[in-house]
C-alpha cells in the first residue's frame, strides 16, 4: 500500500482500486501454482499419500488454507458477489462488484465505489493470454494490457535467484485469481490460530495468521517495524474464514493494531457472497471491451523491466544485510 496518502477524493478512489487489484494477483503464487499442477501429473501417488497422511493426524490452521485453495480447482469454474471494505486513517469506503474464474486463469474482476462526489471503477479481465485492466476516475479512463506467457516466463527463468518483495506487484498484475492469493498468503504469513464458528446456521473454519520471518526481512529500511509496531499500511494479522462444509473461503480480513491498544481492527476485507461454484460460464465472460475511444496500451515491456529492476535491487540488498550481519537469525 502506498506510503504517503493524500486523501482528496480521486485519491481515495486510485488507492480504492489498487486495493481491489490485489485479489486477482501475485505473480510468485501463480508461479507457485504452475509448479505444482506440473508436479502433480507426474506425481499421483504422491497425492494419495498426502490425502492419506491428513486423515490420521490433527489439522493445522496451514493445512486448512491449504485444502481450501486446493478445493477451489475443483469449483472452478465460479462466480461471486464481491464486497471490499477499506479502513485508512479513519476514513472508510466500501466497494461493490463481481467475481468471475475460470479455467486457464481466466477470470474477472469488476469494482464500482464512490468517494463523495467522485466515482471510480475497476475492471480487469484475463482471457489466458492477455490480461487487461481498465481504471476510470471520474471522467478520466486508463487501459492497459500485458502478455501473459511472457511475464509468466520471465518469472519462471528468475525463480531461482532472488524473489521480488512479496506483495510488491500485487496490485499491478490481475492474475491468478482466488487461489494465488491463497498461495501469496501461505508462503507470507504463519498462520498460529484455528477455531469454528456458525454464521447464518454454517459453520466456518476460522485461521488467523501473522507475518513469517521471510516476509518481514524483506520490507525495506523505511518500512521497518519501531517500537509501535509495523507502519500504519501495513496490516499486523489476517483472518480467513472457509466454509466448513464447501472449504470456500467466504471472507478475507487483514486486521490492524489500534494505535496504543492490543485491540484489532479490520484494516481491508474482502467479502464473496451469493457464490455459485461450478458456474455455466461461458468465454464471452472473459472477453473484454473497453470504453468507447480508449486506446490500450500495451505495459508488458514496462513491467517486465520493473520485475527485473527489483529482483537486482532485491539481490543487492540481501548480499549488504549478509555481509553486515553474519549468521545472524531471521527476525521472529
Amino acid at each position: 500500500m502506498p506510503n504517503h496518502l493524500n486523501f482528496r477524493h480521486s485519491q481515495l478512489v486510485l488507492l480504492a482500486l489498487v486495493i481491489a487489484g490485489t485479489l486477482v494477483t501475485d505473480p510468485a503464487g501463480l508461479l507457485a501454482q504452475d509448479k505444482k499442477t506440473a508436479a502433480k501429473k507426474t506425481e499421483p501417488a504422491k497425492k494419495a499419500d498426502k490425502t492419506a497422511t491428513k486423515t490420521t493426524r490433527r489439522q493445522r490452521p496451514a493445512d486448512a488454507l491449504r485444502e481450501a485453495r486446493g478445493k477451489l480447482k475443483t469449483l472452478i469454474p465460479f462466480q461471486a458477489e464481491i464486497v471490499e471494505t477499506v479502513v485508512v486513517r479513519g476514513k472508510k469506503f466500501r466497494a461493490t462488484g463481481k467475481y468471475m474464474q475460470g479455467q486457464g486463469n481466466k477470470l474477472r474482476l469488476e469494482f464500482d465505489l464512490e468517494v463523495g462526489r467522485t466515482k471510480g471503477a475497476l475492471v480487469q479481465v484475463c482471457d489466458g493470454t492477455t490480461l487487461y485492466t481498465q481504471q476510470k476516475i471520474g471522467v478520466a479512463v486508463q487501459a492497459t494490457k500485458r502478455d501473459v506467457p511472457r511475464i509468466l516466463n520471465e518469472l519462471k527463468r528468475m525463480s531461482s535467484g532472488p524473489r521480488p518483495r512479496p506483495g510488491e506487484f500485487e496490485a499491478d498484475l490481475g492474475l491468478g485469481g482466488l487461489a494465488a492469493l491463497l498461495e501469496s498468503l501461505d508462503q507470507s504469513m504463519s498462520f498460529i490460530r484455528q477455531r469454528e464458528q456458525t454464521f447464518q446456521k454454517r459453520p466456518f473454519v476460522i485461521i488467523e495468521g501473522t507475518w513469517n520471518a521471510t516476509f518481514l526481512e524483506k520490507l525495506t529500511d523505511d518500512d521497518q517495524a519501531d517500537d509501535a509496531g509495523l507502519p500504519e499500511y501495513v496490516p499486523d494479522r489476517v483472518r480467513v474464514y472457509i466454509d466448513k462444509a464447501t472449504h470456500f473461503p467466504h471472507r478475507i480480513v487483514y486486521l490492524k493494531k489500534a494505535t496504543g491498544q492490543k485491540v484489532l481492527r479490520p484494516m481491508v476485507s474482502l467479502e464473496f457472497r451469493n457464490v455459485q461454484v461450478n458456474a455455466p460460464l461461458t468465454d464471452a465472460s472473459f472477453v473484454f471491451k473497453p470504453d468507447p475511444s480508449v486506446r490500450v496500451q500495451d505495459v508488458t515491456n514496462a513491467f517486465i523491466q520493473q520485475i527485473k529492476q527489483q529482483v537486482q535491487s532485491g539481490g543487492a540488498a540481501a548480499s549488504g544485510e549478509s555481509g553486515r550481519t553474519g549468521n545472524s537469525p531471521s527476525p521472529r
